[in-house]
């Protein structure tokens, strides 16, 4: 067993006379007289009675040193040559930290990377742009299926997911585990990217009104400033397409699924100048673009 080393002897008062005048000479080579007076002045105020007094620290200290040092300068193998520093302690000092455990959720979803990558293939992004979209899940909720082995129960996502620069797509996923349901998901609505015409890449081009199921939706395009005034539902999807201003109502039934499928419908099913003016055999020219050769 490693023993600590027997303790320094005791200086008595006579042993610790103040300086003689060969310490003083020696002092000057280093030293200013300024300092040399401070010196002085600072061994006069200490009582020498007080070295007669003084006791060995006990080894319950947590501050006692195991080896002899000078405190007031830098060892350059046992210290490290930095200044007001964070604590570092040495292996087995009492008051060391103990070691936190590694999170293994704190890494992110590791499942998730498999189907980031097979989806950049498929959509024609990298990695790193898919997973910089914006993904939220919209409607979570459980549903049966009676069987004649009887009712099988699973758990049903909608998800929505957008560049939030036009192009946003919803995706639905059913398992029987509610994570594995919200990525299925997820990784649908990435797949069913698709581009939504904008007008001044901030709001929707005039108004428009569709019918799916029982649901009666109307979205309406505002001027700029105006915000987002809708539901929840059709707040994230203007989000993920990046769409600034707009206002929404719904009438009849307001099932989630449907107004959320609703509002993808009438994104779709835009009326666009450059359409109306083909039917009626008009030629379309936007002025602004032209004049300002496309900066608008």
């Amino acid at each position: 067993m490693h023993k600590r080393p027997p303790p320094p002897p005791v200086t008595h008062s006579a042993d610790s006379a103040p300086y003689t005048p060969a310490d003083i000479a020696a002092l000057r080579k280093h030293y200013s007289p300024a300092q040399i007076t401070s010196f002085l002045a600072g061994e006069t105020s200490i009582a020498r009675s007080d070295f007669d007094r003084r006791v060995r620290r006990s080894e319950a200290d947590p501050m006692l040193l195991r080896y002899l040092d000078d405190l007031s300068t830098i060892d350059p193998t046992l210290d490290f040559p930095t200044r007001h520093a964070p604590p570092e302690y040495v292996a087995g000092h009492p008051l060391q930290p103990l070691p936190v455990m590694e999170d293994p959720f704190s890494g992110g979803d590791e499942a998730a990377v498999p189907w980031i990558r097979d989806v950049s293939r498929r959509i024609g992004f990298s990695e790193g742009e898919v997973a910089k979209f914006r993904t939220k899940i919209l409607v979570t909720h459980r549903v049966v299926n009676q069987t004649h082995m009887g009712k099988i129960q699973k758990i049903y996502s909608l998800a929505v997911a957008g560049n939030g620069n036009g192009l946003v797509g919803i995706g639905e996923g059913k398992a029987v585990e509610h994570d594995d349901s919200q990525r299925m998901a997820t990784y649908m609505a990435v797949r069913n990217l698709e581009p939504i015409p904008r007008y001044e890449n901030r709001t929707i081009y005039g108004d428009v009104e569709v019918k799916l199921g029982a649901v009666e939706l109307g979205l309406y395009s505002r001027p700029p400033g105006f915000g987002v005034r809708c539901s929840q539902y059709v707040f994230e999807i203007a989000r993920c397409a990046g769409i600034h201003d707009l206002s929404a109502r719904a009438t009849r039934s307001r099932n989630p699924m449907n107004v959320i499928k609703a509002t993808m419908h009438a994104l779709r099913n835009q009326k666009l100048p450059e359409t109306i003016a083909r039917g009626r055999g008009k030629k379309f020219v936007d002025v602004r673009k032209v004049y300002y050769n496309g900066m608008v």
